[in-house]
């Protein structure tokens, strides 16, 4: 199972080609994403200015349909601390939301991520990162 992060899915929405063309390639039975990424794709979109939100909130919620989506738990919450804090002591802290996501993924048996975030991810130990 390979997670789709937060940019892919802003990508694939606006109609990025790279995007657009990685997830068609993939079997819809082995892509994922996590509540946090809809969060953080439902907050970009709330924050534009001078759109239909209803309109893209609705294209985003047929993407997320499409998808199954790893939720966040005690055990994940756990481990997004534990991945945090961590990061801070080495000094390679990364956004929380990105350790959220990150430990929702591991203790969902999810360890591939497919961003153009790499450098947050590559951080994470147990993460493998995948780019398009």
């Amino acid at each position: 199972m390979k997670c789709l992060d937060s940019s892919i899915l802003i990508d694939f929405l606006k109609g990025n080609d790279e995007a657009v063309t990685k997830i068609e390639k993939m079997n819809s039975n082995s892509i994922c994403s996590t509540i946090v990424n809809l969060i953080e794709v439902a907050s970009g979109i709330y924050r534009k200015k001078d759109i239909d939100h209803k309109k893209h909130i609705d294209r985003m919620k047929i993407l997320f349909n499409e998808l199954y989506l790893l939720n966040f738990n005690y055990n994940s919450a756990l481990l997004s601390a534990k991945i945090n804090a961590d990061l801070v002591k080495e000094g390679k802290e990364i956004d929380a939301n990105d350790c959220s996501i990150a430990g929702i993924m591991l203790t969902s048996g999810c360890n591939t991520v497919i961003t153009r975030d790499k450098e947050h991810f590559e951080r994470i130990k147990g993460i493998k990162v995948e780019s398009y």
